[in-house]
């Protein structure tokens, strides 16, 4: 019988007039893994955070290892032995790697501080993480998943009884999120309880042990895969409510040779190297490939973000320059960035302040703003996109990490846009919003005839719904998937430079 290490028993919390959780109940126990499901909205990390000293409860109870207990910050909980992975890191940019796993935690030896241990701690840890990672590199050198993976080295180095891994692969590739699991289930065979939160369910059916299914503040199912088999169908009727199977639309293009936007030899530095391909009109062009081969920074250079981009790039058969932001957005090619709070968002200005922001700067636009006819842009995309908020004067930091994400997405998708690039829209949104959000992109597209360059980190996202998939290896595109070319093993046989 396993041994429970901590129970949540009728937690509630609000914030303001939202109701986080009415009746937030949960069980952990040793050496097993628990996955903690739910959409955006339904309670995952506020109870997260509420058992780690983040947030207080209003209501309810937190028994660990037998005690009550209430802890004032996470400091408190990671002496006690939880720790805690969140969706936003902690890091600090200006350190290093291995400064940033032991930070908070530092060992002396006399009067210094103990940094031999501390570099063969980071090691240690990250030999199964991410071994190639040099810890002597500074944070802001990092790529978004060796962060993560630092995210990740940092809560593990403190040895916890209980691990809370709050969206730890959204950021990912699927070779990072094998090596993760590999350590997890190492750890669960040393007796630590794991608490694992992801909208991916492949992970969930992979690496979890149970799951807890929250719904609007409560949990509506406890599932043992010990008793039960594991069915992602039945898990997502528990999410969404719905009890029908309902999949997204598959985008299939026209035949069509209009070429939208067409790119030939695209250089930057060491990191992009003599990059060609068109994109064609109402085409849903593919970026994939392992992490850290360039397909972020290549969305950035199409976006203007590099002024010393050489490119020689048409739209529209007429010639442009890629060297500022100004000129992709003046010939309608649009980013929606992967990092929401970086490169996204305004977080202490409201949801509808976000959404028109992009707006006030359009040559175009009118001299008084259109407040009323905005507002009911805003609610549109608020309606389909699923975000929730209590209305949308709300400051943007107050929503949840997914429904801060879709806001990022939202800005634009009232533009007339040429080229719309998506870097990991998904990331971080539940499976009900994904799909959402993925119909409407694909509506626009078979509609407006808008084209699409759509990098995901989850090569699901790549099948499902693109067209053509470019692979990129080192800075280059080594392979172009398409029609019945497109699968999971074609991919990953691409990215690995296996055929």
């Amino acid at each position: 019988m396993a041994v429970l290490v901590l129970e949540a028993k009728g937690i509630k919390k609000r914030f303001g007039g939202v109701v986080a959780l009415s009746d937030g109940n949960l069980r952990c126990y040793q050496g097993r893994i628990t996955g903690l499901l739910g959409a955006n909205g339904s309670g995952k990390s506020t109870i997260s955070k509420i058992i780690t000293g983040v947030y207080s409860a209003d209501e309810g109870e937190i028994i660990y290892n037998g005690k009550s207990v209430k802890y004032r910050n996470p400091s408190e909980a990671r002496k006690d032995g939880i720790s805690m992975v969140f969706q936003n890191l902690s890091l600090v940019p200006d350190l290093t790697v291995w400064q940033n796993i032991v930070l908070g935690a530092e060992q002396k030896n006399g009067i210094f501080l103990d940094n031999i241990h501390a570099k063969e701690l980071s090691k240690k840890i990250l030999s199964q993480l991410l071994p190639d990672l040099d810890i002597n590199k500074k944070i802001s050198e990092l790529n978004p998943g060796e962060m993560q993976i630092v995210e990740i080295a940092k809560a593990i180095s403190e040895d916890p009884k209980l691990l809370i891994l709050d969206e730890p692969t959204a950021a990912l590739e699927q070779a990072q999120v094998k090596s993760l699991f590999i350590s997890m289930k190492s750890l669960a065979q040393k007796g630590v309880a794991m608490i694992f939160t992801s909208h991916r369910l492949w992970e969930v059916m992979e690496i979890c042990d149970d799951v807890t299914i929250f719904r609007n503040g409560e949990n509506v199912a406890n599932i043992d895969f010990a008793e039960d088999e594991r069915d992602p169908e039945r898990i997502v009727s528990y999410i969404t409510g719905e009890t029908q199977k309902v999949s997204s639309e598959k985008k299939v293009s026209e035949n069509t040779n209009e070429v939208v936007l067409r790119i030939n030899n695209l250089n930057y530095g060491k990191i992009l190297k003599d990059i060609s391909f068109d994109l064609k009109k109402g085409e849903i062009l593919g970026i994939g490939g392992l992490a850290g081969q360039g397909q972020h920074e290549l969305m950035l250079a199409l976006a203007g973000s590099f002024p010393g981009l050489r490119c020689e790039a048409t739209i529209m058969d007429k010639k442009i320059r890629l060297n500022k932001p100004a000129n992709a957005i003046k010939n309608g090619i649009l980013l929606v960035p992967g990092d929401k709070h970086l490169e996204g968002l305004f977080l202490n200005h409201s949801v509808f302040d976000n959404m028109i922001f992009p707006k006030m700067g359009n040559q175009k636009h009118p001299l008084f703003v259109p407040f009323k006819k905005y507002r009911n842009e805003c609610e549109q995309v608020i309606d389909v996109l699923s975000i929730k908020t209590s209305n949308i004067d709300m400051p943007v930091e107050t929503l949840s990490g997914g429904n801060q994400q879709k806001v990022v997405v939202g800005k634009w998708l009232s533009f007339d846009t040429n080229v719309l690039l998506l870097a990991d829209p998904a990331k971080g949104v539940d499976v009900g919003a994904k799909r959402d959000l993925y119909q409407f992109i694909v509506n626009q597209v078979r509609d407006t005839k808008m084209s699409v360059i759509l990098y995901a980190s989850d090569n699901e996202e790549l099948i499902q719904y693109c067209d053509r998939i470019l692979i990129m290896y080192e800075g280059q595109i080594v392979a172009t998937l398409e029609g019945d070319e497109i699968t999971d093993e074609a991919i990953v046989a691409s990215s690995m430079r296996i055929k």
